[in-house]
């Protein structure tokens, strides 16, 4: 057999000879190789350098700069967080007589964590502290095993007794810690709850807030919601460790304190007086205030039916809550400042200003006798409208007898006219009573006050499709009727005509202040409107003020060392049936120290239970504390 042979062709086309070399060189398309340009390797290594020197920096930068910065984030992946929430700040009245107390607690809290890692343990674990808690076993592992799927941490029981404490720490069960807290107290709680508030737990809305933690209490009335952002204070923080070891605490710091314009004594003498009042007549509604008239410094201030502001702390029994969230009485409700009532004839003084300033009457005008009023009836004239006194007084009323006396037939007149009288007509009315503040807010700091409301015929049309008639001016010249204002505002316009002619913000906190009592902010007076009449309207209505006194419906005051003005009022609320009573006062008269109104809802008739309170109250201020 031959072997095969393979031979290789090579087309001399395919070779370049040396002289082509040589020519090629000088070519626009040589296909020799050129050497790398020196600028590309200046470049290569400029960057290289520059890129060498950012990681050095962030290297550096990650080492030692923000070293405290990564081994925070690294602690916290290995510890769990508790957020330790700050005492709140004290609350203390004018003399700095404490109405708050921090009491030291101790709470058990749970490591989500760490009861996962060993559910049979944390199982034996519930059984030994429901004894030590004196709780069923059964709920208590519900609660924490339900707890356990949305909290990393949490609270299982709160304020722990001196026994349960000590027992608690020979146990030392993993997963369950002993923490310090603050419980709020309440001093006095009843007595004063209108004023403080209380805290409760957070809710979810609340949680938007970052500020908030879920273990967290927040204010929900009175002063401990209005002044939350100075009383709540600043969070500290325990971590604790996969060993269950603490480290690195930060302690918290305690809120701001308030010191209010609230006296101790007289608030608890209000309270005490209107309870045994209501209590002795079978009725449970009624609200008080007392100011000073020359800055508006709210001196004490009473609402009923009241409640205990300690049961918030220790949690409501269904009982409780009861009481306090499905009563139709509204033991929550701040009668005060929110409540809408007809002021009846504590409006009189007010309208007086307003017919002197618009020249109705003058001071010395009468009308004789006061007994009623009849108006024609357009539709059927043999039925007038008859407007009676709430009883029969003859003589001569000027304003003075008038408002003395509370004669209804004058204010009538001088509101709703009368035959060529024509009085001062319902949109004067309601300017004067707007201009006064009647349906605004005086901006008390409080939560939920509510501003008044001053009827006019556009509102009945359109509110009810019915006209607006003379006899509606006339219901509202006597304070009855569609007309609705607060005690609070009654109470600012007196306090205005006992101080001359100002309106001021009603205000309950003096000042804020620090631990070590350094003021903080500090608030002044504050001027809110001028009542919108001559100084010599002012001055005559004053002086009419304590006619009642003198020889009028308030003859009682006569009795007390000090000369004062006051104006009373009774408005029906069922007819026939139950009516509200009312009272005003400013004394004493030449330099006021106090302006008081008193409200008592629903008595069966005008039995002056407003007046008595009022008068067992300044009584007692300007002999036996005085």
């Amino acid at each position: 057999m031959f072997k095969k042979e393979y031979k290789i062709s090579v087309s001399n086309d395919d070779w370049v000879t040396p002289e082509e070399t040589l020519l090629d060189s000088g070519s626009k398309h040589s296909d020799m190789e050129q050497p790398i340009s020196s600028s590309i390797f200046s470049f290569v290594f400029v960057s290289m350098s520059v890129l060498m020197i950012l990681i050095v920096v962030m290297t550096a930068r990650l080492d030692v700069v923000r070293y405290g910065y990564f081994a925070n984030v690294s602690m916290q992946n290995s510890t769990a967080n508790f957020f330790i929430p700050p005492p709140r700040g004290l609350i203390f009245d004018r003399n700095e007589t404490p109405l708050v107390k921090n009491l030291p607690s101790f709470d058990i809290l749970v490591i989500s964590r760490e009861l996962k890692e060993n559910p049979e343990q944390t199982v034996q674990s519930i059984g030994k502290i429901a004894e030590i808690l004196k709780v069923s076993e059964a709920e208590l592992q519900d609660s924490i095993f339900s707890q356990m799927k949305q909290n990393s941490v949490f609270f299982v029981a709160k304020d722990l007794s001196k026994e349960q404490l000590l027992t608690f720490d020979i146990l030392s069960p993993k997963g369950f810690y002993v923490v310090p807290n603050v419980k709020r107290n309440y001093i006095d709680g009843h007595q004063f709850s209108r004023i403080i508030g209380y805290v409760g737990k957070v809710s979810r809305d609340d949680l938007e807030d970052k500020y908030y933690k879920s273990t967290d209490s927040i204010g929900r009335l009175g002063l401990e919601s209005s002044y939350e952002d100075y009383l709540r204070g600043e969070h500290g923080k325990i971590f604790f460790s996969h060993e269950g070891e603490r480290s690195e605490n930060i302690d918290p710091i305690a809120g701001k304190n308030l010191v209010l314009n609230i006296d101790f004594d007289l608030q608890k003498k209000l309270y005490s007086e209107m309870f045994e009042v209501l209590k002795s007549s079978g009725l449970d509604k009624g609200a008080a205030v007392i100011q000073n008239p020359k800055n508006g410094e709210v001196l004490a201030l009473v609402s009923f039916p009241d409640y205990d502001n300690n049961q918030f702390i220790s949690g409501l029994s269904e009982k409780e809550f009861d009481r306090l969230f499905k009563n139709k009485s509204r033991p929550l409700f701040d009668r005060a400042i929110s409540g809408l009532y007809n002021p009846g004839s504590t409006i009189k003084p007010y309208y007086g200003m307003a017919i002197l300033e618009e020249n109705i009457f003058t001071p010395q005008d009468t009308i004789r006798d006061c007994v009623n009023i009849t108006l024609p009836n357009p539709y059927d004239p043999s039925s007038p409208a008859v407007f009676n006194n709430w009883r029969i007084d003859l003589g001569l009323f000027n304003l003075r007898r008038a408002i003395a006396n509370s004669c209804n037939i004058y204010f009538f007149i001088g509101g709703g006219g009368f035959k060529s009288i024509k009085g001062l007509g319902v949109e004067k009315i309601k300017k004067y009573l707007h201009l006064g503040l009647a349906d605004s807010k005086l901006g008390i700091d409080l939560p939920s006050e509510e501003k008044g409301f001053i009827p006019d015929p556009e509102w009945k049309l359109r509110e009810r499709g019915e006209n607006w008639y003379q006899g509606d001016t006339y219901n509202i010249s006597i304070g009855q009727g569609d007309l609705l204002v607060t005690p609070l505002w009654i109470n600012g316009y007196v306090s205005a005509i006992a101080n001359g002619g100002t309106i001021y913000k009603p205000s309950i906190v003096k000042k804020v202040t620090d631990q070590n009592k350094n003021t903080i902010v500090s608030f002044e007076p504050q001027e809110l409107t001028k009542l919108p009449f001559k100084k010599e309207n002012i001055n005559e209505v004053r002086s009419d003020m304590e006619e009642t006194v003198l020889s009028g419906t308030a003859q009682l005051f006569k009795t007390l060392p000090v000369r004062m003005g006051a104006k009373t009022g009774t408005t029906e609320v069922i007819k026939g049936a139950r009516v509200n009573s009312l009272f005003t006062a400013f004394a004493p008269f030449e330099n006021p120290e106090l302006t008081m109104t008193v409200l008592v809802e629903g008595s069966a008739s005008n039995q002056g239970l407003a007046i008595r309170t009022a008068y067992n109250v300044l009584k007692w201020y300007f002999t036996e504390r005085k």
